[in-house]
């Protein structure tokens, strides 16, 4: 009896995952969508080209003269 049972569960469980599949893979799809979407702004060249001329721009040091000793 048992032996029946185990089996009737594998056959729903199957027409269930057969029937719920799609909207899962859909969801798992859309997730890795957007998250596909926001590396790639946050990778965009010319945005960091930006920031890294903005950076030189601020460290600007003072200038020293130096003398030749002769």
């Amino acid at each position: 009896m048992i032996f029946l049972y185990i089996i009737l569960f594998f056959i729903l469980l199957s027409y269930v995952l057969k029937r719920l599949a799609p909207y899962i893979l859909r969801y798992i799809i859309k997730k890795n969508i957007e998250k596909y979407k926001s590396r790639m702004s946050s990778n965009n060249p010319f945005e960091k080209n930006r920031s890294k001329k903005k950076e030189k721009k601020e460290q600007v040091g003072e200038y020293i003269d130096f003398e030749e000793i002769e």
